[in-house]
């Protein structure tokens, strides 16, 4: 072909979309105003509002879910024009594997992710997240916010360490003002929110970094942020407005430059800690009697507002041909801190394998590509995000991924991409409500004890499989719980109510057997309990009670 023809061909072909995903941390469903909007308050899981009602909780339902529903008018207008999925479901209940799904588009399971800690031991393959086909295909890519998906830089800790001549272990018999000395010190290092640059962002397909390696970034004044590979010392502006900016100053140079952008603006809203108070422009128009209400449906109302800021600043041309994606990466942590909605009629909370922990608002929007104001029930999962972005693009997948692009339900040319979900990990009641009754210490200290447990889900059918729970750990089990599995059918009992295992035993069967099929290649967790995750393997977990445990002695 000859150059003016080439030109001409390129001229005369579509213009590739922008990409941009916002992505909020532990975010439920009943937070998120185009799902709340059609929620009613008695809708709640019973036992989280036997919670709220045994700590006294100084509003009605009806409070956050009327503020609910007025937090983010921004998107529900947004939603309204595009597509929301209501049957949507996280690649995994926290979330450091939630996020490595997202990246890859792949179970996390299948990298041995299985919860937080496995990447304090390890990261993800070099070339596995999808984002790098985007940059070779002449996107300007940008990772902004959280990326909590590789190991931090402990030479950072350890040099500080080396300096006071201390050695692994010994920080923490130090008097209390030496240890908090030295420990400010390791802070002004930035180790909090470093990565090693082997699974640093830039060595993934991101062209630009502004973000911290952690499970979570104060919202003001963190001290955990790095620019690509440098230390960014203290932020003290408020950081969703801040990791906002930094978002459209980069999409801003794209454009400049002529070039599709794609941005992951990973905020830490909605993740604790919660208390620091929301700036006032969003804070004062959602008075209540409660601080915690009115706080966070304020942190929630500046999301809101980032996501219009994002708009006006590309300008209205280039929106019109922007994916817009908006997820949440698991679901919510329900407790006081973290008020209702919540995770609307499901049972449990972030770190649960119970629908609440799991369930997770997503939705896109697109003007120039996609179908104007659809809601589907389709089976979809976080996996599908960057499978879309890259069909959106033009771009083929790799093969053997999990995840499925949502525009041919986006665009109404099928309604439906795949016949069943699966994931597995940790199963806790750490990281919500139910942490309360744990025996013999806080939740956090004894999280590591709890089961591992799997999930199968076809769309009307979940089955959930749970390891032995351990006598001691629970007050509702003291005697413990042996591993089991459950069955539940989501559209007639979202709150999981009505165990049909026993009346259904071919629908178990079928839903274990495809179980089996995929988690035999699964590899083992670096970091979590060996004993725990051997429970899950599919010989251990289809006939639960003919084996015995295996001995914490095997535990990595």
């Amino acid at each position: 072909m000859k150059r003016r023809q080439f030109l001409a061909s390129l001229a005369a072909a579509p213009r590739r979309p922008n990409i941009l995903l916002v992505l909020l941390d532990d975010f439920g469903i009943g937070h998120c105003s185009p799902y709340s909007e059609s929620m009613k308050a008695d809708i709640l899981d019973p036992a989280y509002q036997a919670f709220l009602r045994e700590h006294n909780a100084n509003y009605s339902l009806d409070e956050p879910l009327a503020l609910s529903r007025r937090a983010m008018p921004n998107l529900l207008g947004l939603a309204k024009q595009g597509t929301v999925f209501t049957q949507a479901f996280s690649s995994s209940n926290l979330c450091a594997p939630a996020r490595a799904g997202i990246f890859t588009g792949q179970n996390p399971n299948r990298f041995g992710i299985y919860n937080n800690i496995d990447f304090d031991r390890g990261g993800l393959p070099l070339g596995s997240m999808l984002v790098e086909r985007l940059q070779k295909a002449g996107y300007a890519t940008a990772m902004i916010g959280k990326y909590h998906t590789g190991t931090r830089n402990h030479a950072l800790r350890l040099g500080v360490l080396n300096k006071h001549g201390l050695k692994q272990g010994e920080l923490v018999k130090l008097p209390a003002p030496q240890r908090s000395t030295i420990e400010r010190e390791i802070t002004e290092t930035g180790f909090e929110g470093s990565v090693i640059d082997e699974h640093h962002p830039l060595n993934y397909g991101f062209d630009y970094y502004f973000g911290y390696n952690h499970h979570q970034c104060p919202f003001y004044d963190s001290e955990q942020i790095w620019e690509n590979r440098t230390y960014t010392g203290k932020q003290p502006k408020y950081n969703t407005e801040l990791f906002t900016e930094k978002a459209i100053a980069f999409a801003q140079k794209a454009i400049a430059a002529k070039k599709p952008f794609c941005v992951e603006l990973a905020l830490h809203a909605m993740h604790g800690p919660l208390r620091p108070q929301a700036p006032d422009q969003y804070f004062q128009p959602f008075a209540s009697k409660s601080f915690e209400l009115q706080n966070y449906f304020g942190h929630i109302n500046a999301v809101d507002a980032a996501i219009q800021n994002f708009r006006h600043a590309i300008g209205p041309d280039e929106w019109n041909n922007t994916l817009f994606v908006f997820a949440g990466d698991n679901g919510a942590p329900v407790s006081l801190a973290t008020p209702p909605p919540g995770n609307g009629p499901h049972k449990g909370h972030k770190g649960s394998f119970f629908l609440g922990g799991i369930r997770v608002p997503l939705i896109v929007h697109w003007p120039a590509g996609i179908a104007k104001g659809q809601r589907s029930n389709a089976l979809v999962s976080t996996l599908d995000i960057m499978p879309t972005a890259l069909e959106a693009a033009g771009l083929k997948p790799p093969a053997g991924l999990d995840g499925r692009s949502l525009l041919p339900l986006a665009t109404s040319k099928s309604t439906k991409t795949r016949d069943y979900l699966m994931l597995s990990g940790i199963h806790s009641r750490a990281w919500g409500y139910s942490g309360e009754t744990t025996l013999g210490g806080p939740a956090n200290t004894r999280r590591e004890e709890s089961p591992g447990a799997w999930v199968v889900t076809e769309g009307t059918y979940l089955l959930r499989f749970t390891g032995a729970i351990i006598p001691g750990l629970y007050k509702d089990a003291a005697a413990g719980i042996p591993a089991h599995h459950e069955l539940y059918d989501l559209r007639e009992d979202p709150g999981e109510t009505r165990d049909l295992a026993q009346q259904l035993p071919a629908v178990v069967e079928r839903l274990k057997k495809l179980y089996q099929a995929e988690a035999k290649s699964w590899p083992a967790p670096p970091t979590w309990r060996r004993d725990r995750w051997a429970e899950l393997l599919p010989t251990r977990s289809a006939n639960p009670n003919l084996e015995p445990p295996c001995p914490p002695s095997i535990a990595a």
